[in-house]
């Protein structure tokens, strides 16, 4: 699974439209998990083994990953809050993003 949506990459004009989970680390303590996606200009360019542009940074509780406890969170669940929550920059990044 994926994401698609076409975002331009810092003001350069470059843009990345397919956004792939790459990291994920669960704080327990804190009771949050941080995870990341890598954005690439298309799902040929991931294929192709190409470098990522750069990513997505989020953080979210339980709560807002809609999962009992950290323990048990899915990949889907990772997509979802990436749809429905900002980035760590404040940003709804990818709340138009379509499941690719």
């Amino acid at each position: 699974m994926a994401l698609s949506k076409s975002i331009e990459i810092r003001n350069t004009g470059l843009h990345a439209g397919y956004w792939r989970l790459t990291h994920v680390q669960v704080d327990h303590t804190a009771g949050v998990a941080e995870f990341r996606l890598h954005g690439y200009p298309d799902v040929a360019a991931r294929n192709a083994g190409k470098a990522p542009l750069p990513a997505l940074d989020y953080r979210a509780t339980a709560a807002e990953l809609q999962a009992e406890t950290l323990h048990n969170i899915t990949t889907a669940q990772l997509y979802a809050a990436a749809m429905a929550l900002p980035a760590t920059d404040g940003t709804a990044w990818l709340a138009d993003a379509v499941p690719c």
